[in-house]
């Protein structure tokens, strides 16, 4: 006898077709502003992932793990993520001292008055705003996470004080990547992240590593990447300074040191 086709097997053909028709349907209101846009972050040794008392804490994560701010979805430190850049911006962002209560205070222009005349503190290494708060210059890389069936996921990489050097080397490396003499898109190509054990006379941390990965792998990755470059440009997706309490920064002099 012939058996009954499953009834779970019709329903979600019935579901596919009923998502396909209704796509979006509940988030016609819903703007940028309205969701968090993933980080990318290396976990530290202060990092709250590791603290089993704390909200943010990952079951399993390890100090060098990378992992999603949203998603809390871990990679292992050795085995890194695949990534696609999409944009870069460098940001001026001013923090409240920590010895003051800490906070994010704004966004300030690379060409205002206030910018141009921050000094470096010769005990902390910070740059010091005439206000007294901190200048933190931060590198911030719009990505597409490759997952791996194939799926990609938008996501932005921040670079900060000595992660600058590596920030400058990943600009430079994806600079070289020619087709025909001329500059190939920057998502032409996926990069490989992981994370090292770096460290100083102040302290030891994790940095990024950055490795040239494989061309893109279709064009339907392409166009994603594309379209999201152009949402970028054209102003319709802004990019935000990441949550002061989502990671704690590596220990090290804020210094820049030239890769």
């Amino acid at each position: 006898m012939a058996k009954t086709p499953k009834k779970e097997n019709a329903l979600s053909a019935d579901l596919a077709a009923a998502f396909e028709a209704d796509a979006g349907m509940g988030l016609e209101d819903v703007t940028t502003s309205d969701m968090q846009i993933p980080f990318l972050r290396i976990i530290q040794a202060l990092s709250p992932q590791l603290k089993k008392s704390d909200p943010a804490y990952i079951e399993g994560a390890s100090q060098g793990d990378i992992f999603n701010t949203v998603t809390n979805k871990v990679w292992s430190a050795d085995e890194g993520v695949s990534v696609l850049p999409v944009h870069f911006v460098q940001k001026m962002l001013e923090f409240v001292p920590r010895s003051a209560g800490g906070g994010f205070e704004g966004e300030l222009s690379s060409d205002s008055n206030d910018v141009r005349q921050a000094v470096r503190d010769k005990d902390t290494g910070m740059e010091v705003l005439p206000n007294g708060n901190e200048l933190v210059r931060t590198a911030q890389h719009y990505i597409k996470i490759v997952h791996e069936d194939g799926s990609i996921e938008s996501a932005i990489l921040d670079m900060k004080k000595t992660q600058l050097k590596v920030s400058r080397k990943w600009n430079t490396l994806i600079a070289m990547q020619k087709h025909n003499g001329s500059t190939l898109p920057s998502f032409a190509n996926s990069y490989s992240l992981t994370s090292i054990e770096d460290g100083n006379d102040k302290g030891s941390w994790y940095s990024w590593s950055v490795k040239l990965g494989d061309p893109i792998p279709d064009m339907d990755t392409y166009h994603e990447c594309k379209e999201l470059h152009t949402s970028i440009k054209k102003g319709e997706l802004q990019l935000a300074a990441a949550p002061v309490d989502l990671m704690v920064e590596d220990q090290s002099s804020s210094e820049e040191v030239p890769f």
